[in-house]
């Protein structure tokens, strides 16, 4: 998925292979992106197969760049995003400096890689689009991977963080003040620190400031938090109720009840990486802190920056 600012919103253009939902309207390659008509789908041409990861992403954002936006958010489609916040977020970039903005990683390895994860999404200002333009037609050494590279290939992010690194532009830390604003794991999981092994030894080498560990329960997450990854429709659906009026009145023992009822317990609704609400108080307690009084949904009167 890729989300277009333009002015105040986020706009959503869906990329795939082969077929896309016919009643979306198609995004024009080469053509300045529309304000009206979202979503919009954005086919892969045929010769792009899905194991060539880098040539795809590389073909995207070419498209992307020629639509001259200021700025692009790229996940996949198990990411929900908040679009208000993903367009506070915005506000406060400035759209003439190149950026490299999300929820950055490292990996170990000689030098080690930094990278945003591609499942939280991250962001590109108009600058980072014409570098990565530039230097995928000087067939820069750094900026791709061949055919025969399977594993680059299934992971085309780390490709295009080692070409950024290569031209000056690295991952940002976006967390303010510890609290991350995008995740890559669901809003359970994240506010009950219930995430993978990887996930937290990917933190301990970040070249930034007291990164590691990561924060748990309701301080793992930015007020205005842009992102959760492996959300599932249900899941988006409750996490979108949650964020409106219906769940802020009432007692803790209502909103208990609330979460047990709009909250996918298991199944294809839950997802595979998703966990459902815990069973215990106090984990309970951080999933429902978090949605209560821990995430917001930003307005240009309250986004900070204006």
């Amino acid at each position: 998925m890729v989300g277009f600012h333009t002015g105040s919103g986020a706009r959503a253009v869906f990329v795939g292979h082969g077929h896309l939902p016919r009643e979306w309207p198609a995004f024009a390659v080469g053509a300045r992106a529309p304000c009206a008509g979202y979503p919009r789908n954005l086919l892969v041409p045929g010769e792009i197969t899905e194991a060539r990861g880098t040539a795809r992403v590389e073909w995207v954002l070419r498209a992307v760049s020629a639509a001259g936006v200021d700025a692009v958010f790229m996940a996949n489609d198990h990411t929900a995003v908040i679009a208000p916040n993903l367009a506070c977020f915005l506000r406060g970039l400035n759209f003439t400096e190149a950026a490299y903005a999300g929820h950055a990683l490292r990996q170990r390895g000689t030098p080690p890689d930094t990278f945003n994860s591609g499942a939280a999404g991250y962001v590109l200002t108009r600058p980072t689009l014409d570098l990565l333009v530039r230097a995928w037609d000087a067939k820069h050494a750094a900026c791709a991977a061949g055919d025969d590279k399977k594993w680059l290939q299934g992971n085309p992010g780390l490709v295009l963080a080692r070409c950024l690194r290569a031209h000056g532009v690295d991952a940002a830390d976006t967390r303010v003040g510890g609290a991350h604003r995008f995740h890559a794991f669901g809003p359970s999981r994240t506010a009950t620190g219930t995430v993978d092994a990887w996930y937290e030894r990917m933190h301990e080498t970040l070249p930034f400031a007291n990164a590691h560990p990561l924060p748990t329960g309701v301080a793992c997450c930015d007020r205005f938090t842009v992102s959760f990854h492996y959300v599932e429709a249900a899941v988006q659906y409750a996490l979108d109720a949650a964020l409106r009026a219906d769940f802020s009145g009432g007692t803790n023992a209502d909103r208990d009840r609330w979460l047990r009822s709009h909250w996918p317990a298991k199944g294809k609704d839950l997802g595979g990486y998703e966990h459902k609400i815990p069973d215990d108080p106090a984990k309970r307690a951080d999933v429902r802190d978090l949605l209560l009084a821990h995430l917001d949904v930003a307005t240009p009167a309250t986004c900070p920056g204006g």
